[in-house]
């Protein structure tokens, strides 16, 4: 292989990931001598934009990593009150064109745009992590105050949380960008709680914050929590529930299906959970296989042979 072929493998491959691989690379250059100052064009090293990183990191502007190839880069970015960091991926496609491929945070359009300079994309999603406090302080309380079912592993890139209200009831509720809950709603059937939910939905004051809505629309004075899981909160008495499998495929998580069972029986003496996935497939397969109109599934519970209905999306 010559040189230019080795430098190339270099900048656009994953081969040198590794200090081993890197250093071999590197003692092939030394041993090339002159050769590599006319091979290195402008094609192929971008000078500008090695001297950005460089300025970059000297100055200490956030941190940056490369990533799984030499164009691949991780950046670290405190939000305003420097109170949490933010992952932002980015991939070098060419001079003044550089792309996000990953964000650790609430998706937006900003991902879909091309950035000239490091500085940049810094200053952009600056500005937009400093719009997203309240978005933040909100999923921070529900996931330190709360049981969250799901998502199993919350973080800032999921805007929804279901929270435990009791072994049979869940409670599903999403935030805005500017911290406001949405779309909230019950799962599982418990006249008891959708009689509170109907009557402090009249009553929800957005100028307190959502964990403290909730536990005066139900008039919860402490959070039920899973087994092994410790209560944050002082004063909150620890109420142990077992850990529930979905009654269809007896598992519960499912490598590469997202979602843990769910109480979706609508029959409030069925104490049985289902994946959203595994029921519906169920409930299509039990009916001939056709797809339903609307993405509604219905028919009778595996269990309690009762009428029961199931969204294809997670809604």
């Amino acid at each position: 292989m010559d040189l230019k072929t080795t430098i190339e493998d270099l900048i656009h491959s994953n081969k040198y990931t590794t200090f081993p691989s890197l250093s071999e690379f590197l003692q092939t250059v030394f041993k090339s001598g002159n050769q590599t100052k006319d091979l290195l064009t402008s094609d192929l090293i971008d000078k500008e934009f090695l001297e950005e990183i460089r300025s970059f990191v000297s100055n200490k502007c956030a941190l940056l990593y490369f990533g799984k190839t030499l164009r691949d880069f991780k950046c670290l970015i405190s939000d305003e009150d420097c109170l949490r960091e933010h992952e932002i991926c980015f991939q070098y496609k060419g001079p003044k064109m550089l792309s996000i491929t990953a964000v650790s945070f609430l998706y937006s359009p900003l991902q879909d745009v091309n950035y000239s300079t490091l500085d940049d994309i810094v200053q952009t999603f600056q500005k937009h992590l400093s719009s997203l406090g309240g978005y933040f302080h909100q999923l921070e309380c529900i996931d330190r105050y709360c049981t969250v079912m799901e998502p199993a592993n919350p973080t800032f890139k999921e805007d929804y949380r279901k929270i435990l209200l009791d072994e049979r009831t869940w409670l599903h509720i999403e935030v805005t960008p500017q911290g406001l809950a949405t779309n909230i709603h019950l799962i599982g059937q418990s006249e008891h709680w959708q009689n509170k939910l109907q009557e402090g939905l009249l009553k929800w004051d957005h100028d307190i914050d959502i964990v403290t809505n909730v536990m005066n629309i139900f008039e919860i004075e402490e959070f039920p929590v899973l087994a092994n899981t410790s209560v944050q909160a002082i004063g909150f008495a620890e109420k142990t529930i077992e850990k529930s499998v979905c009654s269809i495929c007896l598992c519960d998580e499912l490598p590469g299906v997202p979602g843990v069972p769910l109480p979706l029986c609508q029959n409030p003496v069925c104490g049985i959970y289902f994946h959203r996935n595994c029921l519906y497939e169920w409930l299509v397969a039990s009916s001939g296989g056709r797809p339903p109109a609307f993405g509604v599934a219905t028919g009778s519970c595996p269990q309690c042979l009762q009428p029961i209905t199931c969204n294809e999306t997670n809604s």
